[in-house]
């Protein structure tokens, strides 16, 4: 099978001859640091590429996807964030290893994270605050898509891959707000000055159907999957009530996913880290079809039980723990988490093999040769 045969067949929850795979995308990647230290073991000399200064993530040079048969390629638009800034006479670059991103979100570098330090609409007390804001209202200048095009039609018309789609930004809308608005006084405004939120929420998700439209209108036709992401969950449950998810939160994400349907046949990746279970059933209805990262060390994530619950309903995406066994387990403990990850998720499809978010630096190289290598040599019952 080919890469595209393979990822095509998972999605459809059929049989493939070896469990798929995937890295290289904006969960699936390395930190710039992991890259560098992962490049240097391997006496690999070729420059890397930065992916986000703001996740401090890098592109993961072709090369090492074809060593490791790697199924998937990523159509990304490069950032032009910062240039965009400097136009507005907005320094983006701070002192101390801090910088501003394109919603006036502060953050500082450090080790292999940016760090929120700073949310510009902390202080709003009104919806006319809002109204007021510097929003980044024009996102296809941020994030052009120029040659993209280009790019996506030819991966597909070689039809070696599976082609995912990532809009250069995470297109979520919860985080999006408590960036902007600070974790604690976004949780007080869902709970107690809701209008507030949803003029909040309004004003994000208008934007993201901005680059979402310039974004599809390009590749829409070519891709196979459509990234997006919103964390709502802990290592141990969820941020917000399941109650309230449905309330507040769930109407925007199905009229982004429904909008994104308007221009492509994709289907829809979401990507939340943390305890995401309970909520499966309504990320489903909301039109997703894989879920991402399946952080199976949170609570009511085990890979076995999700599969029996919703494996012929949705499609899980990584799966290889990175908090414990690829940070600071053996190279036996790797292979024995991929072989359970495998045989947990990969019958009749329903499953793509990656790490679960991207790999930080205390990672072993050995221990991400270990985790392909057995992937490739692991029979799918």
């Amino acid at each position: 099978m080919t890469g595209k045969e393979r990822i095509l067949a998972t999605l459809a929850h059929e049989k493939t001859d070896r469990v798929a795979l995937d890295f290289g995308g904006r969960q699936t990647t390395m930190a710039i640091n992991a890259l560098e230290r992962y490049k240097k073991h391997f006496g690999i000399t070729t420059p890397t590429e930065i992916m986000s200064e703001r996740w401090q993530t890098a592109y993961i040079n072709e090369e090492i996807l074809e060593h490791y048969q790697i199924d998937t390629r990523h159509i990304r638009p490069a950032s032009k964030v910062n240039e965009n800034l400097l136009k507005k006479g907005i320094q983006p670059i701070l002192e101390d290893n801090k910088f501003l991103d394109e919603w006036g979100v502060e953050r500082q570098v450090v080790g292999d994270y940016a760090n929120i330090i700073g949310h510009p609409l902390q202080n709003a007390t009104s919806i006319e605050d809002l109204e007021k804001f510097s929003w980044p209202d024009q996102p296809e200048e941020d994030y052009p898509v120029d040659g993209l095009r280009e790019k996506a039609k030819a991966l597909s018309d070689a039809g070696q891959y599976g082609l995912v789609g990532c809009m250069g930004n995470a297109c979520n809308v919860f985080e999006a707000s408590w960036y902007a608005r600070g974790l604690s006084e976004f949780f007080m405004d869902l709970a107690i000055n809701q209008d507030f939120a949803h003029a909040l929420l309004r004003k994000v998700v208008d934007i993201r159907k901005k680059n979402m439209k310039a974004y599809l209108t390009e590749v829409g036709e070519y891709i196979d999957i459509f990234q997006m992401a919103d964390d709502l969950a802990s290592q141990s449950s969820l941020l917000i009530s399941k109650d309230m998810y449905i309330e507040m939160i769930k109407p925007y994400h199905m009229e982004l996913i429904q909008y994104a349907q308007q221009f492509t046949k994709a289907k829809i990746f979401y990507h939340s880290c943390g305890a995401i279970e309970p909520l499966i059933d309504e990320l489903i209805d909301n039109g997703v079809s894989i879920l991402n990262p399946v952080q199976v060390t949170a609570t009511g994530m085990e890979s076995d039980v999700l599969k029996k619950r919703y494996g012929n309903k949705i499609t899980f995406w990584g799966g290889i723990d990175t908090l414990e066994v690829l940070a600071s387990g053996t190279t036996e403990d790797v292979r024995k988490e991929v072989i359970k990850r495998v045989h947990d998720m990969a019958q009749n499809g329903g499953y793509v093999l990656g790490s679960v978010h991207n790999i930080q630096s205390d990672v072993d190289p050995e221990n991400i040769e270990m985790m392909f290598k057995t992937a490739l040599n692991t029979p799918v019952r």
